[in-house]
């Protein structure tokens, strides 16, 4: 991926948030890259960091939660330092936001035409009919069924999905380069899903916007994403293109997210039980000099618990694992690292 195309970066990324024995890192050494027109899927367990990647790399992180260390780019902009009034002026022109619940995100005493029209004043200059036509032709662009009456209604007025056509009107206002989607259709039902999604990939065609989802449905990242991170406990454990991820995934942890999905029923027969990952994440102040997954993992060694496993370049993408590393995971897992 060439530099000149990168429209969001970390380097080394450290996010550190408040415990009784004073700041802890939660995300840690975390470099995210995603091109123009790209699609980046970050999923994990809950608890893995996901989310705080996302609120940082928007500037949204709440109070008491920091950047302690690294970067963040922006079109090749370091914007890790920037204050309030900084990322305002980012946010919605360069960088937008869709939230996992639209109702929470929503003012719920403003009609939806006047908070599109506030997104729009924020960076552009207009009259009052040029924001509303404005406001109506993006409500059109989302494709909610009447634009003029979403317009004049209040967010409750309106279903869970159509709330979230809301949303994201308000966070294309501006055409931003990158668009971060935390869990955008956790929400609703598995038609609505798919039609939010549909949405979201039809106007990053048109735009050229690159797009972040958030999310630990595997099975949404398999159809929509160009590239998959795979956290776990704060870290990055594997980042591949979604098909050769899906393919042959290498990391033990990936392989367990893998084997846990939900599959149809076999015809004739019960429906398989689901696999299950013993054990639990650990918090972030449980975290020793290892790596984290070593006390669920299958494939640990001693060293697995001492330090921490550097990056291996494998089939397009690059995964931290001692054992894939090593070759302790088979020969054909072996033979698809060296692809």
């Amino acid at each position: 991926m060439s530099a000149a195309f990168k429209v969001l970066r970390t380097r080394d990324l450290v996010i550190s948030v408040p415990s009784d024995r004073g700041p802890v890192a939660a995300v840690r050494g975390l470099d995210v890259q995603v091109a123009r027109g790209e699609t980046l899927a970050i999923v994990g367990e809950s608890g893995c960091g996901k989310t705080l990647t996302a609120l940082a790399l928007a500037g949204l992180l709440p109070e008491g939660v920091k950047v302690t260390s690294g970067a963040v780019e922006l079109l090749g902009e370091d914007v890790t330092a920037l204050d309030d009034n900084g990322w305002r002026a980012q946010r919605g022109r360069r960088i937008a936001f869709v939230f996992q619940d639209p109702m929470a995100a929503l003012n719920p005493v403003l009609r939806v035409g006047e908070q599109i029209v506030e997104a729009l004043n924020a960076h552009q200059q207009l009259s009052a009919q040029q924001a509303r036509e404005e406001a109506l032709a993006l409500l059109k662009r989302v494709k909610l069924p009447d634009p003029a009456q979403s317009f004049s209604a209040y967010p409750h007025q309106l279903s869970g999905g159509m709330r979230q056509r809301a949303l994201i009107a308000i966070a294309i206002a501006n055409r931003p380069d990158i668009l971060i989607a935390d869990e955008p259709t956790t929400a609703l039902d598995a038609t609505v899903q798919a039609e939010i999604l549909q949405l979201l990939q039809s106007l990053q065609r048109d735009s050229g916007m690159a797009l972040v989802i958030i999310t630990h449905d595997l099975n949404l990242v398999a159809r929509w994403a160009d590239r998959v991170m795979v956290m776990y406990a704060g870290r990055a454990v594997e980042d591949r293109s979604a098909d050769s991820l899906f393919d042959g995934s290498l990391h033990p942890y990936t392989r367990a997210l893998m084997a846990a999905r939900p599959h149809r029923r076999p015809k004739g027969a019960p429906r398989p039980r689901l696999a299950e990952i013993e054990g639990r994440v650990p918090s972030a102040d449980q975290i020793g000099l290892g790596c984290a997954f070593a006390g669920r993992c299958e494939f640990a060694t001693p060293r697995c618990e001492a330090a921490s496993p550097e990056s291996l370049r494998v089939a397009r993408g690059v995964v931290w694992c001692h054992a894939v590393n090593e070759g302790r995971l088979g020969l054909d897992l072996a033979m698809k690292a060296l692809a």
